[in-house]
């Protein structure tokens, strides 16, 4: 279970920088340490569940993913100043320039993500 929580927690933290990449330099001290917090807390949380029941550690894992997923994208800090949560629930959602942005940041070069480039106008 330790080392389920430790992967949900590196991926929701990813996939909040690769979808709301605009963090300025505050983004890279965040996500760190944000991890860490919460893989310090999944390891506490594993070791004091290890004898609970099947269906309550996997009621756990949810609770665990939700506040995970509340924490990393209401915390983000985003150059703007508004929250990736307030732009998520605002509608603000990312799009394939933002994602391809976002990929780039982490050093993925994803380009089938960007738009078609304009066509050329003629001499």
């Amino acid at each position: 279970m330790i080392s389920t929580l430790i992967l949900i927690t590196v991926i929701l933290h990813l996939a909040a920088l690769v979808a709301y990449p605009m963090t300025g330099p505050a983004g890279y001290p965040f996500i760190i340490i944000s991890s860490v917090i919460w893989i310090t807390f999944a390891v506490f949380l594993a070791n004091g569940t290890s004898s609970w029941e099947r269906g309550n550690r996997a009621a756990l894992t949810v609770v665990f993913v939700l506040l995970c997923a509340f924490s990393a994208l209401s915390f983000l800090p985003q150059r703007d100043g508004s929250s990736a949560l307030g732009k998520f629930l605002n509608g603000e959602y990312p799009d394939r320039r933002t994602l391809y942005i976002g990929l780039l940041n982490i050093g993925i070069d994803a380009p089938r993500l960007l738009p078609p480039a304009p066509p050329e106008k003629p001499l």
